[in-house]
């Protein structure tokens, strides 16, 4: 399958994606072409202790996964931990390989079950932090490296859609994104420490964003800020 052929159908499959289903069915279109059958996408800056809501799009069943990060949590996993500090795709046999793990429990092959053979993990670093990823999977796909190239190359354009869309349902809100999503995380019970550790950002500046955040809001506590942010349609 020539590479070109394959981005250009990406290309305009992403160009009328409106929500992360279509990126995902975009994403699994150009995996089918190179025997990879499955996929996942998980959005690392939701990810803390449980997949839950980071599971951004699923091929199989979302409680097959949940089942198996019930059973040892994603960020334990060896391909995990590798894409954390990798930005290149890799085989998830290689990333249990170089850290001596034999059987990783369903997770060795991300996602569909043992009967797959092997998968392929693309992860998305934006600024040095690993921010998305993707999991192909297949019985017997091409690991090839130009394969390895291609769908390396269409995560990443399907990273940037899912950015876009994020913006453009943000585009009428007074707050700026990092104020969306500090509160975001304390309404999810989140402490301003454990915020900062998800964005990368320290506890006072998480306090800074939501001060920011109430002023514009018109509110007088973060408590007030979060339902008129849930319940007034501000992004």
């Amino acid at each position: 399958m020539p590479a070109w052929e394959a981005l250009k159908g990406l290309t305009a499959q992403l160009s009328s994606a409106s929500n992360v289903e279509d990126i995902g069915r975009a994403l699994l279109n150009v995996g089918a072409m190179y025997g990879w059958t499955n996929l996942i996408i998980v959005d690392v800056t939701k990810l803390f202790n449980r997949i839950g809501p980071a599971l951004l799009y699923a091929s199989e069943s979302r409680e097959l996964f949940e089942g198996f990060d019930a059973e040892r949590p994603l960020l334990q996993r060896p391909a995990f931990l590798r894409a954390q500090t990798s930005d290149r795709p890799f085989l998830a046999s290689e990333a249990r390989r170089a850290m001596g793990v034999a059987d990783d429990h369903g997770w060795s092959v991300l996602p569909g079950g043992a009967e797959l053979k092997e998968s392929l993990v693309v992860p998305v670093h934006l600024e040095g932090r690993f921010v998305w990823g993707a999991g192909f999977s297949g019985f017997d796909p091409d690991t090839s490296q130009p394969a390895q190239s291609v769908l390396s190359a269409s995560v990443h354009e399907g990273y940037l859609r899912f950015r876009e869309l994020l913006d453009s349902t943000r585009s009428d809100s007074p707050l700026s994104p990092r104020e969306s999503e500090c509160l975001k995380w304390v309404a999810d019970g989140k402490t301003d420490f454990e915020v900062g550790k998800i964005l990368g950002i320290s506890p006072r500046t998480v306090r800074f964003h939501i001060r920011n955040a109430k002023t514009k809001l018109g509110v007088a506590t973060r408590i007030q800020a979060v339902a008129k942010r849930a319940g007034g349609g501000v992004a």
